[in-house]
């Protein structure tokens, strides 16, 4: 191998080397940006109170009300 083939090859290995100790550098360098702070997320809203007695007998008269009106329909 030539002199001149020699010289190009050990610039370009110098060039090599440098350009990975600056990407190893980049890479292991801290954000400059502080990280988001972490917003708690909201607790889900409470249950509502088990339902009463009535609401349970009125829903369901209404149930059996909308089923009687859709038998009456489907009969006619």
């Amino acid at each position: 191998m030539n002199q001149r083939q020699q010289e190009l090859r050990r610039a370009a290995a110098e060039a090599f080397a440098q350009s990975l100790d600056h990407l190893s550098k980049t890479l292991n360098e801290q954000p400059e940006t502080p990280p988001e702070p972490t917003v708690p997320k909201p607790a889900p809203p409470k249950a509502k109170k088990a339902f009463d007695l009535a609401d349970l007998e009125a829903a369901a008269a209404d149930i059996e009300q909308f089923m009687e009106s859709r038998q009456k329909n489907s009969d006619v």
